[in-house]
């Protein structure tokens, strides 16, 4: 048998889905939590291959070059004494493309057996700019028809593991096509026996998780923060949802969009209508403190054993701005204040924090003002 080990990245794979995994590939035998070892076999990979050759119009679209490179390397490599995955033969140039076409083949067996694929749908994504500049490898079906795509590279480097990732997340996140999951999948070989063991790792992170962090993109993720903070619920599940289809439209340039699609701000309008509706309905139950003239809405929190009941909450004018996806907000200036009995804390990006005072002294401290964002 063959083996390599598999990491999951457990920020962005979620329990059901390890478990829907762990209950379907029983090749994989979990060695810690989110770390296994997968075992299979080359005549796999030799089945797969005879089955594809059927097909000679898919020929170039197909697994079938990459399986035929990968059955000729475990013919003759020394990969067969211990089971762990080896590239310890060729040139430079050789070992980069064996592990491309090694990571290929690894990473479709992987989801053949996890999520069902069938061998015979996986079909590699031609280049096509109208869709995206940065295309995933992959996509296929299961026996239900669900779509699944999935970028996959392979490397003899450990230290580019990281960076190679990052380019896959945002191949595999980045095709605007929809899918019922979308996956980056790395491999790592070794060179040498005293090498770190091979290693696949495997995400499946949200779309604003990889979302290129320009500043206003920045600003707007970071209101998610704010109304988690201050109890907003059901306003974050619209917000984000929002972000989403921004996230997506941002991504395609106007040539690069359907001849009869409609502008990016009204597609968005239906998601900030309902945003909107969500944050009116929600804000009748919330809170409202006022300091220095200005309004902010949030909560109160109740704190066992003792009577005083902090405040946190975000300045009105600045959340119904985001809420627009206007993010050329009013820019507060850090600070704190202490007088009355109550001491508040002040962001820069609208939030407030009161609790009550130490028993000193008060001391008032002058009204900081605002400056506005560029």
């Amino acid at each position: 048998m063959l083996r390599t080990f598999v990491s999951f990245d457990a920020s962005t794979i979620d329990l059901d889905l390890m478990q829907e995994i762990y209950s379907t590939n029983t090749n994989l035998q979990s060695i810690e939590q989110n770390i296994c070892v997968f075992e299979f076999d080359s005549i796999t990979f030799a089945h797969a291959l005879m089955l594809l050759g059927q097909n000679g119009n898919r020929f170039g679209y197909d697994l079938s070059l990459y399986l035929n490179t990968v059955i000729y390397f475990f013919n003759n490599s020394t990969t067969a004494v211990t089971g762990l995955i080896v590239i310890d033969k060729g040139s430079s140039d050789f070992k980069k493309r064996i592990s491309e076409d090694l990571g290929v083949a690894i990473s479709s067996l992987f989801m053949v057996q996890s999520l069902q694929l069938k061998w015979e749908t996986i079909t590699q994504i031609p280049q096509n700019k109208k869709l995206s500049k940065k295309t995933p490898d992959f996509l296929g079906f299961n026996s239900n028809s669900e779509r699944f795509i999935y970028e996959s590279k392979g490397t003899t480097q450990p230290q580019t593991v990281e960076s190679v990732m990052s380019k896959a997340l945002e191949q595999s996140k980045g095709y605007p096509e929809t899918a019922t999951g979308k996956f980056a999948i790395v491999s790592y070989f070794p060179t040498g026996g005293k090498s770190m063991p091979p290693f696949t790792f495997i995400a499946d992170p949200p779309i604003s998780d990889i979302f290129i962090p320009e500043r206003e993109n920045s600003t707007l993720l970071h209101y998610t923060y704010v109304l988690n903070f201050v109890g907003l619920e059901n306003t974050l599940q619209a917000y984000e949802t929002m972000l989403v289809e921004k996230f997506k439209l941002d991504r395609q340039d106007e040539q690069e969009r359907p001849l009869f699609s409609l502008p990016s701000n009204l597609g968005l309008q239906r998601f900030q209508n309902q945003t909107r509706q969500a944050f009116e309905q929600e804000r009748l139950s919330r809170d409202a403190f006022i300091w220095e003239n200005r309004t902010y809405i949030g909560r109160y929190l109740d704190i066992p054993a003792t009577m005083n009941r902090p405040f946190v909450g975000v300045h009105l004018e600045t959340i119904e701005q985001v809420l627009r996806l206007d993010t050329n907000i009013a820019e507060f200036v850090d600070a704190r204040f202490r007088s009355n009995g109550e001491e508040i804390s002040i962001f820069s990006d609208g939030t407030i924090f009161k609790v009550q005072a130490p028993d000193t002294t008060d001391q008032p401290t002058p009204t900081k003002t605002l400056k506005r964002g560029k």
